[in-house]
């Protein structure tokens, strides 16, 4: 079977099938298998990952002063560009 009757349009999966095509039905299940467990512990990995997350940032701020004063002292310490630009 070619790579066209299968519609293989990924340059990199045209690739791999080369190497792969002649493989007996046994081991192509078992790289099926193999993949799709691979992609579900990538999907788990990464939605346990985004869980929480802001969790890590919890309590890192330590700071004396009031919210409204940590926003006059930002705004107070901003700076204006002091040369001109051409566009």
């Amino acid at each position: 079977m070619s790579t066209n009757a299968l519609n293989v349009t990924s340059p990199a999966c045209a690739r791999y099938w080369s190497e792969l095509k002649d493989l007996s039905n046994k081991e192509k299940i078992e790289l099926i298998a193999l993949l799709s467990s691979s992609m579900t512990a990538d999907d788990e990995e990464s939605t346990s990952h985004k869980k929480g997350w802001a969790s890590r940032f919890a309590g890192t701020w330590k700071d004396s002063r009031s919210a409204e004063e940590i926003v006059r002292d930002i705004h107070s310490a901003r700076t204006t560009n002091s040369f001109d630009v051409e566009l």
